[in-house]
């Protein structure tokens, strides 16, 4: 009956090792934007990594997935590519999207989010953008269209707000207003190791408001918020040893946290359609 009971969660998708990943990127984020990723000395950020990982292909991401035994990953898009729909096709269940949004022309990148969502419904789960990270406020009017479709579509937002610990918590206080604002839509935004717990409480008293973890920084939001408000992204971006650091992160929790980190928050801001279950993958030796 125990062996039974297994299957059948697996075949439902309640699989208790299960990962799904809510944040890697189709190309390298710094060919698109490179001054996202410029130091204070204003030097490349990734200068220094070899030209195969600059190069990175979501064909690696599949490899690495198996690797590690994630399930299903959410991959940001800036452009369409055609190849992850053809890997989306051929791995069913395992890749879905996140439409970036640009908020620099906060209406051309509204439209490429519609288009995108629009064009590929089953795919696209939801919303990306870093406009916290670019010093732009959230709340700002400009920025209300996303959010109303958003809402209607019942697509959550994810915000990046950026690597500076000092303007954590005003960046993440300005996402609690917004969450206020907008009941119905679900916002994640991506945690910095840097932040003290204080910082984060304020999730606990929203409901729509949820944590991204990297799995490498779990010990100060599990301690101020517990584990219902996480959720894991690796920020994929090629082939990295510290892709498979932050799964083993996230798989080494007690199962009471792993459960929820790993999957059911997802589930709760992604819904099940992420939970699509593929053929289950033996974990391979995680060194390289």
């Amino acid at each position: 009956m125990g062996h039974q009971g297994l299957w059948l969660r697996r075949r439902v998708g309640l699989d208790p090792e299960r990962i799904l990943d809510t944040h890697v990127f189709e190309v390298r984020l710094s060919r698109k934007a490179p001054d996202l990723f410029r130091d204070a000395s204003g030097t490349l950020a990734v200068a220094n990594r070899h030209a195969e990982e600059m190069e990175a292909r979501l064909s690696d991401l599949i490899e690495d997935m198996d690797r590690a035994c994630v399930d299903a990953s959410l991959v940001v898009h800036h452009e369409e590519t055609d190849e992850f729909f053809h890997l989306a096709a051929r791995h069913t269940g395992r890749l879905f999207g996140l439409a970036h949004y640009d908020s620099l022309p906060p209406p051309r990148g509204l439209e490429w989010v519609q288009a995108l969502c629009n064009d590929h419904p089953a795919l696209i789960l939801g919303v990306t953008t870093a406009m916290p990270w670019l010093g732009q406020d959230p709340r700002l009017r400009d920025f209300a269209p996303l959010y109303e479709f958003c809402a209607e579509r019942g697509l959550p937002v994810q915000f990046h707000a950026g690597n500076d610990a000092a303007e954590g918590a005003p960046r993440l206080m300005a996402l609690a207003v917004l969450a206020r604002s907008y009941p119905r839509l679900k916002l994640v935004c991506r945690y910095h190791e840097g932040w003290r717990g204080e910082a984060v409480v304020v999730l606990n008293r929203l409901p729509n408001l949820f944590l991204q973890v990297d799995g490498l920084s779990l010990h100060t939001p599990l301690r101020a918020t517990g584990s219902r408000k996480l959720l894991f992204g690796s920020d994929w971006r090629g082939r990295e040893a510290s892709y498979f650091e932050r799964v083993e992160g996230v798989r080494r929790l007690p199962w009471w946290q792993r459960r929820n980190v790993a999957w059911r928050t997802a589930v709760r801001v992604y819904g099940p359609r992420i939970l699509c279950p593929p053929a289950r993958v033996d974990p391979q030796p995680l060194s390289r």
